[in-house]
């Protein structure tokens, strides 16, 4: 009788086991323990999902700190950013298009740090990764390929972070005795005795079965590989739950079908009597089977990995299927090697996926008929073909940072504003704050270039030059301001301290002098020269600001078109760029450059980095591709700044 291809590769796992006399775990232990205290997505599909749920249960048992588990769609199509998170990436070849996919991702959202545990060193995703700047661990095999279900590539993966966890351990096991553990295991898993009762314990399933995994949740590497084996194998239907969520409502489908289920129970110490309890209720017919797995933990863990594959081959013999080689349709192959996740993942750079996340934040339906890509694309070579003639920029945020906004600029951005300026790029400046940010660019601009630079004070609502000190240079006051600032003094309860900056056309509430800082454009229904449409508020990253309804920082941007050529194009920046921001207007058209947050429009503000780098480190490296062409002409070199694909 032929020994069917599973069960060929399982009595060759402890060839892959004896690799791991020699492994050294120090490469990948180190990598875990960078990871202390910080969140890391576990990503894998298929025979990898199980290694990437084991990582995930190994950093619980450590107290790593917490551990998202995801397929590499998940990873694909997610928008928040990983700048604290740590990506671990599980993949048996590397080779396969959504584990390129997701590698592509992991580094668009600026993952903390990228790591692939994988067989294959020469693999499409090893490729991305290294050239990345992430680390390849190479985990050994005595059998390159699998063959259908995940067999030396799972075990391999396995035992390489038990051994990684055991030396990162304050109570290791050691080595010798972890792997003496696993080889005892792979022995009886196969032993003809164990293997024949196996067989018979499963000798009442069925093919028209479902196969209900109910199991401890600290048991979810196990129960994902019947889950994903029972299902690619074709065995038979399959659902996993843990035992609680069994109870409610689920248990509904053993009484209208408890002929045609199975129950299998992974059990633990903390939830053997739950199962007890439950089992003892249950229909004495139903088909079930328990095994229990102790404490489980990594080596707990490990070892019902191996008995689960000892359990699928009893499965696969009992119904007459191969696991190893359950037969697939002509369809098959071209459905596993479809690029369409990968050329997701390539049309979904940084900025775009900035964008993504803008959109989803204000849930607002966007009727445009391009693609983000497309339009993304489009604003990148609308920046490569303009003929500058100006910028304007925003100051808190942009030109200096949020938290140091009491500074003057760096000595860097002021080089490059001067040498762009001599270079014939008209500046201006548009912020909300008054006098100070025209006192901070007296300190740091050369005096014969202020004469010419106009900045929009209180956001456009009071223009001049550089040169003008406005403490001596007021402007008029604004009714309606007058009688909103009337209003707040009437509105303590909408205070923290009952403070706020009062100027003639403007007015100047701190974030954290308020009670409820997201609540206050709301609040400010109720103001009547705001109900009626006199005056609006927008917002900066650290406070919100009331303005005359008329006032925009536009009137720079119009102030600089008047002394440039008709040709010249005007470049806006701004880092306030949502729907309510006070640079919303400035930068919501085809040049305007977010270096903070953008708006929910599709083709309103879009950045260029995407959630990082942001503010004046974003605005430095594009200053710096500002080239000067021929007739004090300025072009965008987009190129030089390394937007392009890893």
């Amino acid at each position: 009788m032929t020994t069917p291809i599973f069960s060929g590769k399982l009595d060759a796992l402890p060839a892959t086991l004896e690799l791991f006399r020699v492994y050294d775990a120090d490469r990948l232990a180190a990598a875990l323990t960078a990871g202390t205290r910080c969140h890391a997505l576990s990503i894998g599909s298929g025979g990898s999902a199980i290694a990437a749920e084991y990582f995930a249960r190994c950093r619980d048992t450590l107290d790593l700190g917490p551990t998202t588990v995801q397929t590499p769609m998940q990873a694909v199509l997610d928008q928040h950013d990983l700048t604290q998170s740590d990506v671990w990436l599980f993949s048996a070849g590397g080779d396969n298009p959504d584990s390129v996919a997701a590698s592509v991702a992991a580094f668009d959202r600026k993952a903390r740090s990228v790591h692939l545990v994988t067989r294959n060193p020469n693999g499409a995703a090893a490729g991305i990764v290294e050239k990345g700047g992430g680390s390849v661990h190479v985990v050994p095999v005595a059998e390159p390929q699998d063959g259908y279900l995940a067999t030396h590539s799972l075990l391999s993966s396995v035992v390489s972070l038990l051994l990684a966890c055991d030396a990162v351990s304050r109570d290791p096991r050691g080595t010798i005795n972890l792997l003496d553990a696993l080889a005892s295991c792979l022995t009886d898993m196969r032993d003809p005795t164990t293997r024949t009762s196996r067989i018979a314990a499963m000798s009442r399933l069925r093919r028209t079965d479902t196969v209900l995994v109910a199991s401890d949740p600290l048991l979810r590497p196990t129960a994902v590989l019947f889950d994903t084996s029972i299902w690619e194998a074709s065995l038979c239907h399959v659902q996993t739950t843990d035992f609680r969520n069994l109870a409610h409502g689920r248990h509904a489908w053993l009484h209208h079908r408890k002929d045609e289920t199975f129950i299998l129970a992974l059990t633990g110490s903390d939830s053997r009597a739950t199962w007890t309890a439950m089992e003892a209720m249950l229909p004495t017919s139903l088909k079930r089977l328990t095994l229990d797995f102790r404490s489980c933990g990594r080596l707990d863990n490990a070892l019902s990995l191996v008995d689960g594959l000892g359990m699928l081959e009893a499965m696969g013999g009992v119904l007459g299927i191969d696991p190893g080689k359950p037969g697939t349709g002509e369809f098959g192959r071209s459905v596993y090697e479809d690029r369409s996740l990968a050329n997701l993942a390539n049309a979904m750079p940084a900025h775009l996926r900035h964008k993504r996340a803008a959109i989803a934040k204000s849930d607002a339906h966007d009727p445009t008929d391009d693609s983000l890509d497309v339009i993304g694309r489009n604003r990148l070579e609308t920046l490569s073909q303009a003929e500058i003639g100006g910028a304007v920029f925003d100051y808190d945020g942009t030109i200096v940072t949020t938290a140091g906004r009491w500074s003057v600029p760096d000595q860097a951005i002021v080089d490059e504003l001067v040498r762009l300026h001599r270079a014939g790029l008209a500046i201006g400046f548009a912020t909300g704050r008054g006098g100070s940010a025209g006192e901070d660019l007296r300190k740091v601009l050369p005096a014969e270039m202020l004469p010419s630079i106009p900045i929009g004070y209180y956001n456009g609502g009071h223009l001049r030059f550089a040169d003008v000190d406005i403490e001596h240079d007021h402007p008029p006051a604004d009714p309606a301001i007058t009688e909103t600032a009337e209003w707040l003094r009437q509105r303590g309860e909408l205070f923290l301290r009952h403070e706020f900056k009062h100027r003639e056309v403007q007015i100047t509430v701190d974030m954290d002098q308020l009670r409820h800082p997201y609540r206050f454009p709301v609040d400010m229904e109720a103001c009547p020269p705001f109900a009626d449409n006199r005056v609006r508020v927008s917002r900066s990253n650290h406070s919100f600001d009331i303005i005359p309804a008329d006032s925009s920082k536009l009137v720079v941007v119009e102030a600089l078109r008047a002394q440039l050529p008709a040709w010249a194009e005007v470049l806006c920046f701004g880092d306030s760029g949502s729907r309510l921001g006070n640079d919303y207007a400035l930068l919501s058209h085809r040049l305007g450059i977010s270096v903070g947050e953008v708006c929910g429009a599709a083709n309103g503000c879009w950045s260029l980095f995407g959630a990082g780098p942001i503010g004046p480190e974003a605005l430095l490296r594009i200053l710096r591709v500002l080239i000067p062409s021929k007739d004090r002409r300025i072009r965008f070199d987009v190129a030089s700044l390394g937007l392009d694909r890893l």
